[in-house]
């Protein structure tokens, strides 16, 4: 009986060990968590950086048959600046600070433009959260448009699947301001912080993000603070979504990149390889080095009241974004010490 049971245990060990490592290793599939576990290898990080969607699934963000042109003017760019008591030079910035491409726009003309570790002009650069400001933008779009009657309207309205939390009752300004006051670790160092689980239960598990967001609670009133929580923005995605009933990377097609003439496609990352697949909001976008260089041109030709910003954003949106929301938001504030 011992020696049946001992053997029974064993078995049962095996079998627990493959389909572990038939889970972890996914080799039917060229996505796994083993492959995203090799992301973070130091040896190859910069370039790992450049093809994301090798480790995650992802939607093409199609770029338009009209390309807008970006004059070149180039020269040296010398720079050197003063940090904690220390004269430093651009080169030093930017072998200290790791960068893989720096461009360099005066007046819609590039005046320098460098790539390093790798990359070249045809390299796609991860975002992050650069993404947020593409999301937020669409948002202000569909205002414009009459999609979205006022930014004061809450998520759920437009994104039905957040109704009964506290995420789907919070207004969309203070979604696109940062001050939902519902409670969310942000840490990325803290090995247990809602945004680990957050990135590991969706694109490890294969949950629905929207559905992950549900259980958060709100512990303050909204524009308390200034508190920079990424389910913000991808709640924020969830209402274009709903809004324009397509996927994320299609309305960013439509309403950002072809209408910016950005020259390449770009790629926005999902959760899981199949039909279910959803983009992650909060972060995610890949693009070239110039076509990020487009879209910060868009908003300072908007600010000065020229180019197709004119258009496509609600008057005065531009400047807005420019100063803080609240005095909450200014720096210095209470969560982030020194910024706002």
């Amino acid at each position: 009986m011992i020696r049946f049971t001992v053997k029974a245990l064993l078995a049962i060990f095996v079998i627990f060990a493959l389909v572990a490592s038939l889970w972890y290793f996914r080799p039917w599939s060229e996505y796994s968590p083993a492959r995203i576990a090799a992301l973070e290898n130091p040896a190859d990080f910069a370039e790992n950086q450049r093809k994301m969607d090798t480790f995650f699934p992802a939607s093409p963000v199609r770029k338009g048959s009209i390309v807008r042109e970006l004059p070149e003017q180039e020269g040296p760019l010398v720079l050197d600046y003063r940090y904690a008591g220390v004269e430093k030079s651009l080169q030093q910035f930017l072998k200290e600070s790791d960068t893989t491409g720096l461009l360099v726009l005066k007046d819609g003309v590039i005046r320098h433009e460098r790539y390093l570790q790798g990359s070249d002009r045809e390299s796609l650069f991860a975002s992050w959260s650069v993404a947020k400001s593409f999301v937020a933008t669409a948002i202000v779009m569909a205002l414009k448009e009459g999609k979205i009657d006022s930014l004061n309207d809450s998520a759920d309205r437009y994104a039905p699947q957040y109704s009964g939390s506290d995420f789907g009752r919070s207004r969309l300004i203070d979604l696109l301001a940062m001050s939902t006051g519902i409670e969310f670790e942000e840490d990325y160092q803290a090995k247990h912080s809602d945004i680990r689980s957050f990135f590991f239960d969706s694109f490890i598990l294969g949950t629905d993000p929207d559905k992950l967001l549900l259980p958060f609670k709100r512990s303050r009133p909204p524009m308390t603070d200034f508190h920079y929580i990424s389910p913000n923005t991808h709640v924020l995605s969830a209402v274009l979504r709903g809004i324009y009933n397509k996927p994320l990377a299609e309305i960013i097609s439509r309403k950002i990149w072809q209408p910016l003439g950005m020259e390449a496609d770009a790629k926005w990352l999902l959760h899981r390889n199949d039909k279910r697949g959803r983009a992650l909001g909060y972060c995610c976008l890949n693009a070239r080095l110039r076509d990020y260089a487009r879209f910060g041109q868009f908003y300072l030709e908007a600010y000065h009241g020229n180019g197709v910003g004119v258009d496509l954003l609600p008057a005065g949106w531009a400047q807005k974004v420019a100063w803080p929301a609240s005095p909450q938001h200014a720096p210095n504030g209470q969560v982030y010490q020194g910024r706002g």
